[in-house]
């Protein structure tokens, strides 16, 4: 019997779904587009959910990486990555207790931290940024970089980059009390002179962030929101974005210097960020948004770092036989990956599986926005 939690029509997904757990992860040592990791484990080591396993060696604000199962290490091994790219990766199998997963969260009292300590605290828990669907970049880096800075603006963008992919806008609906304190933990950190919130248009979001918008204003930081038609492309990218603040507000800065200027963030890293700060948990686990017409249905999944592909697609109903293309963030600007044992990562926002029957031209390219 097809399992009853997926949505069965194929362009309405309301929520995030617990995937299921794998029995064994392949965690590549490359989790940011610049940085390579080291590994702090070897062949037979046992290792604990959200252990850091591995870690820049040049001692910068990377993100660390942290085990997603308990296990025993296998080893470290080659793999195909989410990029297309071939890297190296610390295989796990899954055996003992887990940490977070099934148990009682306890909060930790963060408002007493102050900025710099925070921001050590994200690149300890591993929050990447998630902004771009091209790669991913270390939070604490981006935060550090505005640090101190006056006049800083936040873009926290609450619909995805992408039209193919509804990852950012189901968190955004779905979990919007994490977004919510995520931009708290930023405001924190931060201190901007505004804070812009890039809604979709159509979206019953407005309502909840005017609210939120009373609780979270002060003399020292503004808070705008600003509609988008998210049927337009491109929208969501860093340069757009700032082109309709700056047409809504009326701004005379060029978008492009807004864009140098701010910190973009989007949904998904928010509620990385809320769950990272307030609970003290790695990020070990990340939605994805699985679907194609391989598939019986599609669902944001909520997965493990390291499960397959295959793990995912498989739970919603994969057709191997008529797999033509599997693309990995979108069909727009996404990449195209050969192999069903591409592991994820935490910059991976979207898994499509196309079918051999599809012909329309999803071959790999960016796109310019022309």
């Amino acid at each position: 019997m097809f399992p009853d939690y997926t949505v069965k029509k194929k362009d309405l997904v309301q929520s995030v779904t617990t995937a299921f757990l794998p029995r064994k992860v392949l965690i590549p040592l490359k989790q940011e587009s610049d940085v390579l990791c080291s590994p702090l484990v070897k062949k037979g080591d046992k290792v604990q959910e959200g252990q850091v396993i591995a870690e820049d060696a040049g001692g910068s604000e990377s993100a660390k990486i942290h085990a997603s199962i308990p296990g025993y290490v296998l080893g470290i091994t080659n793999c195909a990555e989410p990029d297309g790219r071939n890297g190296c990766a610390v295989e796990i199998q899954l055996s003992g207790q887990f940490t977070h997963i099934g148990k009682s969260l306890r909060s930790f009292d963060w408002q007493s931290w102050g900025a710099s300590s925070i921001a050590n605290r994200i690149s300890a828990l591993g929050v990447v940024n998630t902004f771009s669907m091209r790669s991913g970049r270390s939070l604490s880096a981006d935060i550090k970089s505005y640090l101190d800075k006056k006049g800083t603006r936040v873009f926290a963008r609450l619909f995805d980059e992408d039209p193919s992919c509804q990852t950012d806008s189901v968190i955004a609906s779905s979990n919007f009390e994490k977004v919510q304190k995520g931009v708290e933990i930023i405001k924190k950190v931060l201190n901007p002179q505004e804070i812009v919130f890039a809604v979709s248009k159509d979206n019953a979001l407005q309502g909840k962030i005017e609210a939120f918008k009373a609780e979270l204003a002060d003399a020292d930081t503004t808070i705008t929101v600003v509609p988008f038609d998210t049927r337009q492309y491109p929208i969501g990218t860093k340069e757009s974005v700032a082109a309709r603040y700056r047409k809504a507000t009326k701004r005379q800065a060029h978008e492009r210097e807004i864009a140098r200027m701010s910190l973009f963030i989007d949904a998904t890293t928010l509620a990385s960020l809320s769950d990272a700060l307030i609970y003290n948990i790695p990020v070990e686990r990340v939605c994805v948004h699985v679907f194609g017409d391989c598939l019986k249905s599609s669902a944001v999944l909520k997965v493990c770092v390291g499960a397959s592909f295959a793990s995912l697609a498989e739970q919603l109903g994969l057709e191997k036989k008529r797999i033509g293309k599997i693309i990995v963030n979108g069909h727009l600007n996404g990449f195209s990956v050969p192999s069903l044992d591409t592991p994820i990562t935490k910059w991976v926002k979207s898994v499509s599986f196309i079918s051999k029957t599809d012909f329309a031209d999803y071959s790999s390219g960016f796109c310019m926005g022309c």
